[in-house]
């Protein structure tokens, strides 16, 4: 394969786990999302549902990224928040599952903890929010009279994580190599190109 690993990042209810799930099943490899954050727990010694409170206070802040970074890039991890001590474990994570076999990451800013890789393909999945309101609904059972402020409620959270841990904007399409709508594509044609771009 030209690329071994894909990352999926993606905007709530725009199909970006199915997707990755469609793309590891054609491609017959291992597709990890929530596992990254229940191996990190495992790592922690505690459960997920304690780092998705830690993931969701994540800050956006410009100069707290820089100065985690600078604490990162001196070693010193004491000084570390709980949220980049979560980080710096799921990256590790990630790292590892990427090395031991051609993979798909959904989410968990995967794409920038594997910069360093030359054979990684960083996507972005986004959808206009009438299709993004009726998956939310349909797909994962939200209240009609909710799923407005779920949107921004999990965009805001995913945003603000990547923000915090790669000091970069979230959906900024110059972080990836390939951005799809799939409320035009529809999921199964998002997982063809990708699978193609793949071989």
């Amino acid at each position: 394969m030209k690329y071994q690993i894909v990352t999926i990042e993606r905007e709530y209810a725009s199909g970006g786990n199915e997707i990755g799930q469609k793309v590891a099943e054609r491609l017959q490899i291992p597709c990890y999302g929530r596992e990254v954050l229940e191996i990190a727990a495992k790592k922690m010694n505690t459960i997920p549902s304690e780092l998705e409170s830690l993931e969701e206070t994540a800050t956006n802040s410009f100069l707290y990224s820089i100065s985690m970074a600078a604490k990162v890039a001196m070693g010193e991890k004491d000084g570390l928040s709980e949220e980049s001590k979560l980080y710096l474990v799921e990256e590790q994570v990630i790292q590892d599952l990427a090395y031991q076999s051609p993979c798909v990451v959904v989410g968990r800013c995967a794409g920038w903890a594997l910069r360093e890789r030359k054979n990684v393909l960083n996507v972005f999945i986004h959808a206009d929010v009438d299709y993004r309101r009726k998956r939310a609904v349909e797909a994962y059972c939200i209240e009609p009279a909710k799923v407005d402020n779920i949107l921004r409620k999990y965009d805001r959270r995913r945003g603000n994580f990547y923000g915090a841990n790669t000091s970069l904007n979230w959906s900024d399409s110059s972080n990836y190599h390939l951005v799809l709508d799939s409320s035009k594509l529809g999921l199964e044609v998002c997982a063809d190109i990708i699978c193609r771009l793949m071989k």
